[in-house]
């Protein structure tokens, strides 16, 4: 029975850790005023979304077509140049950050019954990720100002919610 219950406090805490995460970032980044371009969607653009890796590509759609309704494209680096270097019809590029870390942990642990202590070394890494909107003609870069690793969908889905915002409020003016 008291197994049971802390089960479920345990639950209860991940999920409230999980859900507060995404909370944060959804609100970092709707109260940052430099993360989108000034006027963006006031003239008619495609952005250009760079996209590399194909599996990263698939999961990127869904997310697009869920969260922004403006025109889009997906390209790859070599791509982006060469057929979309027309700055007034492709004038904003979404590229995507990915920081890589790692750093050497050393553990020691001892025996209790014995009092032999025992070190090892290992090297950890953690990788996060973050998205920008590069101006082309400004040659400014908006930055989200928050990356994770783990909640890198949260990111994107919050960061086109606010560009397809601010785009739609653009085009009405």
């Amino acid at each position: 029975m008291e197994s049971a219950k802390n089960f479920r406090l345990i639950v209860i805490v991940v999920l409230f850790t999980f859900s507060s995460c995404g909370a944060i970032i959804k609100s970092y980044i709707r109260k940052d005023t430099e993360n989108v371009p000034v006027g963006f969607g006031k003239e008619k653009t495609t952005l250009v979304v760079v996209v590399d890796r194909r599996s990263y590509g698939n999961k990127i759609d869904k997310i697009f077509k869920e969260n922004y309704s403006g025109e889009y494209v997906f390209v790859t680096t070599e791509e982006l140049n060469r057929k979309y270097g027309d700055t007034a019809k492709y004038q904003y590029v979404l590229h995507d950050d990915i920081s890589i870390s790692s750093s050497k942990v050393t553990t020691i642990t001892t025996d209790r019954s014995t009092g032999i202590s025992t070190r090892s070394t290992e090297t950890r890494s953690a990788a996060s990720r973050s998205f920008h909107i590069w101006d082309r003609k400004t040659r400014k870069i908006h930055d989200t100002g928050v990356s994770s690793g783990t909640s890198w969908k949260t990111i994107l889905k919050a960061y086109l919610q606010k560009l397809d915002t601010e785009r739609k409020k653009n085009q009405d003016r």
